[in-house]
């Protein structure tokens, strides 16, 4: 039966286990919490983005180099794979090796139990079983005794695939069935995927379509669940290939096509060019040549374009069989000429390869011996030079305690001064404290004087003015309307008084205490029109930061004007006031109406909006107004923190 193994079933041995550091968590560093966050993510990276293994195990040996070995150890794994990943097997078992010599001896043997997993798997490519098994074994002995199900059922399925290279099938399905019972119910994974596709193909090559495409099945489910294409394209493979050598050949012809619409999407040419082929062997056993040519000669554009030999010899040999079939004769022959020369050029490219990496394994062992040559002669010079500095570290030792002593007399006097220099600093801010607690005292006084003296003489104006009256039947419409607007300018004149006083009595005021200030002035104005609609918004954020007391009444004055005018020219019915926080050193309070608004051009300012910008301005804000007919009116202020002072 033909097997189609997906690149990730070569390299399952490679289990996404835990990192063994004991380290506390506190003790990693970010640069280090990255490094094994990308360590363990290895194995995903191989099975699902094989091209892209170099750039990582570049960026780990960049970022692991001024480390500790163990985080060294964990770059040279990442190389070894690359090198394995492209059958460069001595130089991938040299990388592998290094991590045993650093970390055999110390707590971190799971990283070991990696290289070994990967040292098996080095050896069973090569040929050599009974090193790949002795690897194995200490694999296993790794990973039960830190009961990972993950790395123990990994080996046993290496140990699977040996098997199989030695036709043993029956070894071969008793250690997948120990790797599948390992994972127990954990099933939703890569791990068992592999697992039961490698068995679906052993009861494939015994004949037992039955059971293989039983297991098919859950492999495409689960395939499904976990969104995992790739892996999902290698069960319809054995799908048709079980429906193929059953003699089902439209359902194996469904499957195949399947399988090519999958390998399509992913953009796998490797995968195309096998289903093309397979769908060249399906035709031929239907006797359908022109179609088995046709998908043949697909397979063939696709293989020399990314230059796959050994899947090239596998295609020559159903061209073959076609022509065979055809009673062309003369082309099978050809076609069989041509396979030989592509055996014989892979098997001097192989022997290329193995000449440079061998080369490459030498030149790397005679600069690792040149540097440690120079480490002995740095060590000797380093030796010498100690034996030179003894003496002078018994002069640095008697200067030290001269300079000990005299440095513990300066810090002597230091302290004194210190000590000195941090009472005068306390009887300043002593000093400052009762000068402010006087102005507060004097503040205080004089808002008392005011709201006693001049608000109880201003409330008596507005006594009298309503007793003359009521007490009068006045006539005359002017002296009423006199009297009446004396009353209300009064009734503004304590307000504003309030107001003052208000200001006097804080040192700092608050945008909440603004805010709440303004709410008051609001509502006034929501009783007497009730037509106008009033929306308020302040920051949450910057409602605790302080203003001086002039800073406040300034803001809180330009606001009164604002909604004052909003509410008596701008015959508006929605008037939004809004204070936001524009960034970390701004605040900006906009006052808003859908009003009927006015020609900024035409129209001279009056002394309510020079008065507004004259306030903010003073307070080191910048004061700005836009408007046009019918198109309402929007006053800012921008006050910035650091000009201001703001606490």
């Amino acid at each position: 039966m033909k097997i189609r193994i997906l690149l990730g079933c070569v390299f399952f041995v490679f289990v996404a286990c835990q990192t063994q550091t004991k380290q506390k968590a506190e003790t990693l560093t970010p640069h280090q919490k990255e490094i094994i966050k990308r360590y363990k993510k290895i194995s995903y990276i191989v099975n699902t983005y094989p091209d892209s293994i170099d750039d990582y195990a570049d960026w780990l040996e960049r970022k692991t180099k001024n480390e500790s070995a163990l985080y060294q150890a964990m770059a040279h794994f990442a190389r070894g794979i690359y090198y394995q990943n492209i059958s460069s097997y001595e130089l991938s078992k040299k990388e592998l090796e290094q991590i045993i010599q650093t970390v055999r001896n110390t707590k971190y043997d799971t990283i070991c139990g990696r290289a070994y997993l990967a040292l098996g798997n080095n050896y069973k490519n090569t040929g050599d079983y009974p090193k790949a098994f002795s690897y194995l074994y200490k694999t296993l002995k790794t990973y039960e005794k830190h009961n990972n199900k993950y790395g123990t059922s990994s080996a046993y399925g290496c140990m699977a695939q040996i098997y199989l290279q030695k036709n043993d099938i029956a070894s071969a399905e008793e250690y997948l069935k120990k790797a599948i019972d390992i994972m127990g119910s954990d099933k939703d994974n890569h791990f068992y995927l592999i697992f039961i596709h490698t068995l679906a193909n052993v009861y494939g090559m015994q004949g037992n379509y039955k059971a293989a495409l039983k297991l098919d099945e859950e492999g495409i489910r689960i395939s499904e669940k976990l969104k995992m294409l790739r892996n999902k394209s290698t069960f319809y493979d054995n799908k048709a290939n079980c429906y193929m050598y059953s003699n089902r050949l439209d359902s194996a012809a469904y499957y195949f096509n399947a399988c090519l619409k999958i390998d399509t999407e992913v953009g796998e040419k490797k995968q195309i060019a096998d289903t093309y082929s397979n769908l060249g062997a399906l035709y031929f056993y239907s006797k359908d040549y022109s179609k088995a040519l046709a998908y043949m000669n697909k397979s063939f554009a696709l293989l020399e374009e990314i230059h796959n030999l050994p899947n090239m010899i596998r295609a020559y040999d159903v061209m073959v069989d076609i022509y065979k079939a055809k009673g062309n004769y003369l082309k099978a022959l050809e076609l069989k000429d041509r396979k030989e020369e592509v055996i014989r050029q892979m098997i001097s490219e192989k022997k290329e390869a193995a000449l440079a990496e061998f080369k490459v394994v030498y030149e790397t062992e005679k600069k690792e011996k040149a540097l440690a040559q120079n480490r002995v002669k740095l060590l000797q010079k380093e030796a010498e030079a100690r034996r030179k500095n003894y003496w002078i570290a018994a002069s640095v030792t008697l200067a030290f305690f001269i300079a000990l002593i005299g440095g513990l007399i300066y810090r002597q006097e230091k302290i004194k001064n210190r000590q000195q220099e941090q009472e005068f600093k306390l009887k300043s801010a002593i000093a400052q404290i009762e000068a402010q607690n006087q102005l507060q005292e004097q503040r205080l006084a004089i808002s008392r004087d005011l709201h006693d003296n001049i608000g109880s003489q201003l409330t008596f104006i507005i006594s009298s003015v309503e007793n003359l009256k009521y007490a009068f039947d006045i006539q005359n419409p002017k002296l009423d309307e006199k009297l009446t607007a004396i009353g209300n300018f009064t009734r503004e004149t304590i307000s504003e008084l309030r107001d003052t006083i208000w200001a006097m009595n804080y040192q700092e005021i608050s945008i909440e205490e603004l805010e709440s200030r303004a709410l008051n002035f609001i509502e006034k104005g929501k009783n007497s029109h009730e037509h106008i609609d009033f929306s308020f918004q302040v920051d949450a954020s910057i409602k605790q930061i302080k203003l001086s007391s002039l800073q406040g009444v300034n803001c809180y004055r330009t606001l009164q004007e604002a909604i004052h005018n909003a509410i008596k020219y701008a015959r508006a019915s929605q008037i939004n006031i809004q204070i936001a926080s524009l960034n970390q050193d701004e605040i900006q309070i906009v006052v808003s109406d859908n009003g009927i608004g006015f020609d900024q051009m035409s129209i001279e300012k009056g002394n309510g909006l020079l008065n507004m910008q004259k306030r903010i301005e003073s307070i080191g804000g910048i004061f700005s107004i836009h408007s046009a007919p019918n198109q309402g009116t929007q006053i800012k202020i921008l006050l910035h923190q650091n000009q201001l002072g703001l606490v």
